[in-house]
């Protein structure tokens, strides 16, 4: 099986460009089988000085006119700005906001420039996303056996070491390398099918033994999808076969760690994990400024929400547990636009770009799932390395590139029409 990273040439007559992408390959494997500290000095002490290095020594100017990296910009100096105009929370508190505000924006710029690569070299990446996934499940599966036949719910390493954050990570990864592996009818080989097919597998175990009722929802909504996707696609009967024989891999594994029945009952047993009570806590206790919010500085067990809301129900809670709640009670009503406005950007590149009916359908799956696996979980895409940079970052910058900044051998945009000044 090819999973060598083939877009590499020979590393003594790589540029600065050709390491940032090689960088980013290395980082998301570090990330799924390393500990934080590793993969997090591994971005702080590689990822970050060259991407500072080309944005110094070489012409970005073109990086700086595109909407996407306007609108980030924007929205991470708008919250590093307000969080010293409301609160009461302490100086540190608000430093510790600003910071996350920079490293924000240096780590966007980096995946912004990371991507540009993965479009123009879409099968290697292709592989190397699959890979990944596969190697994240593995690992949570090999070292969670007692765990997962015990009923425990399970989880993986790194990044993916939070059941929640590690299946949707799973999730994403596995959704981008199989847009890009059946990127087009005749774009995967027998190989690369093989690796999709033992990546669903895998990913599908892990991900329904971590127990994580979104990403297992939004990962069987988006499989749905796929079905459907490569039927129309491929119009074989071989598609649907192959589908089944996936389904029933992944069921074998079930019943063998766990039971389907057991499993079943304990996803049931949990309700609603308390989300609708801190949602409800959260709408009831807004903000004490709609416009602007509590400020990204304010610990979230210090706003009226936590207090009025949560301390009376014996609830403790880190945060909203939403991605537009908690960015509604960090940055207010104009924080939330600003968040929409970069779902809505790929979305609308997406719609305008000149591919194939299908590929726009499955671009907008890819950011169907960045919804649903943010709907109840994380609360903020502003902030330091963190694992929602690989479920949350990764679909709106893939997206929004494939469909803005795409090129042919012979250098010419095949996804949208963009001007000559901004390419």
């Amino acid at each position: 099986m090819k999973l060598t990273m083939d877009w590499v040439p020979d590393p003594r007559r790589l540029g600065a460009e050709g390491w940032l992408p090689l960088l980013f390959a290395v980082w998301l494997l570090l990330a799924v089988l390393t500990p934080e500290q590793v993969y997090r000095t591994f971005f702080h002490a590689l990822i970050y000085p060259l991407t500072l290095y080309l944005f110094v020594r070489t012409d970005r100017r073109a990086v700086w006119k595109d909407p996407f990296i306007r609108l980030f910009l924007l929205f991470c100096g708008y919250m590093a700005a307000t969080t010293w105009l409301v609160g009461s929370d302490p100086a540190d508190d608000d430093a510790q906001a600003v910071r996350w505000a920079f490293e924000a924006v240096l780590g966007m710029l980096a995946y912004f420039l990371w991507m540009r690569a993965v479009v123009s070299r879409a099968g290697p990446w292709a592989r190397w996303f699959l890979f990944v996934a596969l190697a994240g499940a593995l690992a949570g599966l090999s070292f969670s056996l007692q765990e997962a036949f015990q009923g425990a719910r399970i989880d993986g390493f790194g990044a993916m070491g939070h059941p929640i954050q590690g299946a949707s990570i799973a999730t994403m990864f596995l959704a981008t390398g199989l847009f890009l592996t059946f990127r087009e009818k005749r774009s995967a080989s027998r190989t690369d099918i093989l690796l999709a097919m033992v990546s669903v597998v895998s990913v599908c175990a892990f991900v329904t033994l971590t127990q994580s009722r979104a990403p297992l929802v939004a990962l069987a909504i988006y499989l749905v999808f796929l079905a459907g996707f490569l039927g129309y696609q491929y119009r074989r009967p071989a598609t649907i076969f192959g589908l089944l024989m996936v389904m029933g891999c992944v069921a074998v594994l079930l019943q063998w760690f766990i039971g389907l029945d057991v499993l079943s009952d304990q996803l049931t047993s949990r309700g609603a994990s308390y989300r609708l009570d801190i949602w409800a806590a959260y709408l009831s206790h807004p903000p004490a400024s709609l416009v602007l919010g509590n400020g990204a500085g304010l610990d979230f067990g210090l706003t009226d929400a936590a207090r009025l809301g949560l301390e009376p129900i014996d609830l403790d809670i880190a945060h909203p547990h939403n991605i537009w709640l908690g960015a509604f009670v960090d940055t207010g009503l104009i924080g939330v636009f600003m968040q929409a406005g970069l779902v809505i950007l790929p979305a609308i590149a997406t719609f305008r770009s000149r591919l194939a009916l299908a590929n726009k359908l499955h671009l907008l799956a890819i950011l169907g799932l960045f919804l649903l696996l943010t709907f109840s979980d994380e609360y903020t895409l502003l902030i330091s390395l963190h694992p929602i940079w690989l479920f949350g970052w990764v679909p709106l910058v893939f997206v929004w590139v494939w469909c803005r900044y795409r090129m042919d051998e012979n250098g010419s945009a095949i996804s949208d029409s963009v001007p000559q000044g901004e390419r």
